[in-house]
């Protein structure tokens, strides 16, 4: 889809109060079952919230609480986003390998002077 479709789409759909918003979905979902067609690439986290959503839209519950729900998913999927970017990062630097700790030898000895460290040979 190109970029100015998308723009335009996104603009018609946040003019939308939410119940009309859930017809054109529900319209997409039926272009897709009948047209077999689906671009999906959600979550499995999305696909969940999708399932509650469903479920709630069947129980007729309305669409502010639906709304606040949604919210919560959301609030959810940053967090669950945060911990997968956190843990990705994490494995990226265990594949590196970490630099192995220098050991101190025995001619180093930080805290005391340069000087005090020459051997004086008489």
């Amino acid at each position: 889809m190109n970029e100015i479709l998308r723009k335009e789409l996104w603009r018609k759909l946040e003019s939308l109060p939410d119940e009309k918003a859930y017809q054109v979905l529900d319209y997409i979902k039926f272009l897709e079952a009948r047209y077999g067609e689906t671009g999906d690439t959600a979550s499995g986290f999305q696909r969940l919230a999708e399932g509650v959503q469903d479920t709630m839209r069947r129980g007729r519950m309305p669409a502010s609480a639906l709304r606040e729900t949604m919210k919560a998913f959301s609030a959810a999927d940053r967090v669950l986003g945060a911990f997968k970017d956190a843990g990705r990062e994490f494995l990226a630097e265990m594949e590196k390998g970490a630099p192995e700790p220098s050991v101190p030898t025995p001619d180093d000895h930080p805290d005391e002077p340069p000087d005090s460290r020459e051997i004086k040979v008489e």
